[in-house]
């Protein structure tokens, strides 16, 4: 078998690897959408979690986890920041889940700045304040059936980031929006 590379060979070949490049760069960035996000800008400096709200603008972002403290700052591996905003903005999450087992279960929120996670309209924990990156661990007893989990995370200035995972009754940490055998979202 002869091949012999002539100068039509070597334009076809960089063709198709520019057409394939091109492609590769314009196709969307595609993650599963377990979770629904809103982010929302706010219009003045953001010091706590339970300031009154001051909206410029709001976008809803579908995540497959709530992961969003990539590289030591705010935003997504996959996605980026999905607040398009450095400074002075809310994160929401209100998500349906189901337990399957009764028990104690572990929400592990690491935030920079400050959160407020509520199960079934009761406050569990929070960090109402600034702080650095920090994973604050908030227990919380469950039952089978149907649970409301909301969560609120605020950035007002400087470095940020978010994440949420929880604990099974078996020990495994998972991120929400992963299910496992205790927990599923709706």
């Amino acid at each position: 078998m002869n091949i012999s590379i002539n100068k039509n060979s070597i334009t076809t070949f960089l063709l198709l690897l520019i057409a394939g490049l091109i492609i590769y760069r314009i196709t969307p960035v595609y993650v599963p959408a377990n979770i629904k996000v809103i982010a929302s800008k706010n219009r003045v400096s953001i010091t706590h979690i339970h300031q009154a709200r001051d909206i410029i603008n709001t976008r809803v972002v579908m995540l497959d986890k709530l992961n969003l403290y990539h590289k030591g700052k705010f935003g997504h591996a996959k996605l980026g920041n999905i607040a398009k905003a450095s400074d002075d903005f809310f994160i929401d999450v209100d998500q349906m889940i189901s337990i399957h087992r009764a028990g104690n279960y572990q929400f592990l929120i690491g935030s920079d700045d400050g959160f407020s996670l509520t199960i079934d309209g009761k406050r569990v924990c929070e960090h109402v304040r600034d702080r650095p990156y920090s994973v604050q661990s908030c227990n919380v007893f469950l039952n089978p059936g149907q649970h409301r989990f909301q969560v609120s995370y605020f950035q007002g200035f400087g470095q940020s980031g978010f994440s949420v995972q929880y604990q099974t009754l078996d020990g495994k940490v998972y991120w929400f929006g992963e299910n496992s055998p205790d927990l599923t979202l709706n």
